[in-house]
């Protein structure tokens, strides 16, 4: 698929530094879904958080075209980190700010995806504007600019919290990988097909917190001739008891299926594959999770229906199946309902209309906005 030549010039020759809490190898999110939709008109420097050492040192190596990753080691301890924030902060800032300036060219854009352990302020750059982008209203957010002149986010709580007009909201972004499925089944008109079993498709960490379990294996133990299927972290990451135990218990299940983590173009294939997509998190009111996601508009591209624990930003929408409040007590009966009218529920016009949604909210079409907003700032 070509690049959208539409994207707006002012994100077009620009030198853009994106900072980030995780590294490039991490489960690929927002921020470098982003970085790689920037470096198609751009030069693009992912700066990952860095590595404790006992010298100072750093790489710079070019991942695609327009797009590079610097990668640097800190000549202090772990403990600094956490035990004296403020000494490590500075020291960060000390040694990043001098390999910015001596390896790099001036920024004209500088996102910061809520580098919280890293830096308090963007203001160490020189670049010309500065984004500050949190997604998750984690223990570290506070509702500060964090010295940047455009703030966004994804979570409508996290907009309500600074004053009214400083955040804006934008919505979650679909990868070109995605995309470029969807066009293509879009122009073949490509429907649904009924299989000799019905494939459901859950995709994320299957051990964070939040993840209903319960309401899952109810799931799993009521329809034995439905086939499960999960993408994302599938194993536990530490000996903890709970995971342990979970873990073993999809593992033991001959009709579930865990694919583990795959790359956007496999998972956007896979998703071909599959009748229902679920969205399941504990009914816990007050936590962003209940906001928005960003599975929703993966999902929604393949056309597929879906069934999803409450989520503030799509409630009054038509897109999908979702419980009326934070309560899953009627998740199974309206799974049974949708199983059983899979025919009603994944009709052609009800696949491109989901699809044609998430179409509407390409990181091209994102980054597009973001320079709308830019250009607003300016007029000021």
């Amino acid at each position: 698929m070509e690049k959208d030549e539409s994207m707006s010039s002012f994100f077009k020759n620009k030198v853009i530094y994106i900072f980030s809490p995780q590294p490039w190898n991490y489960l690929q999110i927002s921020k470098h879904h982003y970085a790689r939709a920037l470096a198609a008109h751009n030069r693009v420097y992912f700066i990952a958080p860095p590595v404790s050492s006992k010298s100072f040192s750093f790489s710079l190596d070019k991942k695609d075209e327009g797009l590079y990753l610097l990668n640097y080691t800190l000549a202090a301890p772990v403990f600094l980190r956490f035990k004296l924030p403020a000494l490590y902060k500075l020291l960060l800032r000390t040694y990043l700010s001098r390999l910015l300036r001596i390896k790099l060219p001036a920024a004209d854009v500088a996102f910061d995806f809520g580098c919280y352990q890293e830096f308090n302020s963007l203001d160490f750059t020189d670049a010309k504007n500065k984004i500050y982008f949190p997604v998750d209203d984690s223990d570290y957010f506070v509702p500060l600019t964090r010295g940047a002149d455009l703030v966004l986010t994804v979570s409508k709580s996290i907009q309500a919290k600074f004053p009214e007009g400083k955040c804006h909201f934008i919505n979650h972004g679909l990868s070109e990988a995605f995309s470029r499925v969807t066009l293509l089944d879009l122009a073949n008109n490509k429907g649904w097909k009924p299989g000799p079993r019905i494939s459901v498709g859950y995709a994320g960490n299957l051990f964070i917190r939040y993840i209903d379990r319960v309401t899952i294996e109810i799931l799993i133990e009521t329809y034995p001739f439905v086939d499960f299927h999960f993408f994302g972290l599938c194993s536990p990451s530490k000996l903890d008891d709970q995971e342990v135990s979970w873990y073993e218990y999809l593992n033991k299940k001959s009709h579930v299926f865990l694919h583990g983590v795959l790359t956007t173009e496999a998972l956007a294939e896979k998703y071909r594959d599959i009748d229902v997509f679920l969205l399941c998190y504990k009914p816990v009111e007050g936590f962003n999770r209940a906001d928005n996601s960003h599975k929703i508009i993966e999902y929604l591209s393949s056309g597929k229906v879906i069934i999803s624990s409450y989520i503030s930003l799509y409630s009054g929408t038509d897109l999908f199946f979702m419980m009326p409040d934070f309560s899953n007590d009627s998740f199974r009966s309206t799974f049974d309902s949708t199983i059983n009218n899979l025919n009603d529920f994944n009709t052609i016009e009800f696949m491109n209309y989901r699809r044609l949604f998430s179409l509407g909210h390409t990181y091209d079409k994102n980054i597009e906005l973001i320079s709308s907003l830019i250009g607003g700032m300016d007029k000021e």
